[in-house]
């Protein structure tokens, strides 16, 4: 990661707010700092408004309002110096089928500004990084999903930007490769740099991210750590119950002392429930009054 980068946050987004011609609002007043070589995840279901912020973030749109900077550069008035800032990774890349892997990174090394001897060995640098010498001469169009994210990611790492964005890298992938690449992820953050991504995978933003931001209709609800998320909220515990003879789906409340809550059902002459200990799922839905529900490994 290069050294010359101004003392300013990666990203900053200050009352971000986009409405479309339809006059239908994609996201509404959304402000968040990302720090230095962190993991961070906007969390939220289909629809939730994060592609529409990740598409301002890296200048496809212009917010309607607000301000997005990325390491001091205005996202606006400076476009193109945020662009050569970042490494981004779209939900619908693709590859050319009839190129092989290490095609794919040295043609976009050179494309990126890289000298032909510089681009060449970039590509090897990410074909070992990416861990895919074996794979290194294969056609992109005989690449399992998985393999095929990792080259998008090596494509977007071509200049070893500071910033990496990524909407939704592992939708559609099976769990072992989805870990493959968030161990690909990890050791960008290790080596310094920032990743920015988007997942309605409650487990990936749990497992990955250091911080995660909550978004449901174009709102972010929250962001913090996981634990904080928990502890500051007063959700680290919940507790299910059903009203004898309802018939109803079973309430549920949460707070931060599973003796008090206890205590609030057996007053209310309820004996049969279920306490237990608060995942990212159950704060997302406590955020959302459980309007929404979040993908799994299942999806």
């Amino acid at each position: 990661m290069s050294n010359d980068l101004p003392d300013a946050p990666p990203l900053a987004l200050r009352n971000v707010s986009k409405q479309y011609s339809t006059g239908i609002w994609a996201n509404r007043d959304v402000t968040l700092t990302a720090e230095k070589g962190e993991i961070l995840g906007l969390l939220g279901p289909n629809g939730a408004g994060k592609t529409t912020l990740l598409r301002q973030i890296t200048t496809e749109l212009f917010p309607t309002a607000g301000e997005i900077r990325v390491f001091g550069h205005d996202a606006v008035t400076e476009p193109n110096v945020v662009k050569g800032l970042m490494g981004i990774v779209p939900q619908e890349g693709t590859l050319f089928g009839y190129l092989t892997v290490y095609h794919h990174l040295r043609i976009f090394g050179k494309l990126r500004g890289l000298s032909s001897k510089r681009a060449s060995q970039r590509a090897d640098e990410l074909v070992t990084e990416l861990r895919l010498e074996e794979h290194r001469n294969v056609l992109a169009e005989k690449l399992s999903g998985g393999l095929k994210r990792r080259v998008l990611i090596g494509i977007a790492a071509l200049a070893n930007p500071p910033l990496m964005v990524l909407d939704e890298p592992t939708t559609g992938l099976d769990p072992q490769a989805r870990r493959d690449l968030w161990s690909v992820l990890r050791r960008y953050r290790e080596n310094g740099a920032t990743v920015l991504l988007t997942t309605h995978y409650m487990e990936e933003a749990e497992a990955l991210c250091d911080r995660v931001g909550i978004i449901s209709h174009g709102h972010l609800l929250a962001l913090d750590t996981v634990a904080n998320l928990r502890a500051s909220r007063g959700y680290e515990f919940k507790l299910t119950y059903s009203r004898e003879g309802s018939g109803a789906e079973p309430d549920v409340i949460y707070g931060s002392d599973d003796g008090e809550l206890i205590e609030r059902v057996r007053g209310m002459g309820i004996n049969q429930f279920n306490v237990s200990q608060t995942n990212l799922e159950d704060v997302f839905l406590a955020l959302t009054g459980g309007e929404e529900s979040l993908g799994s490994d299942a999806d």
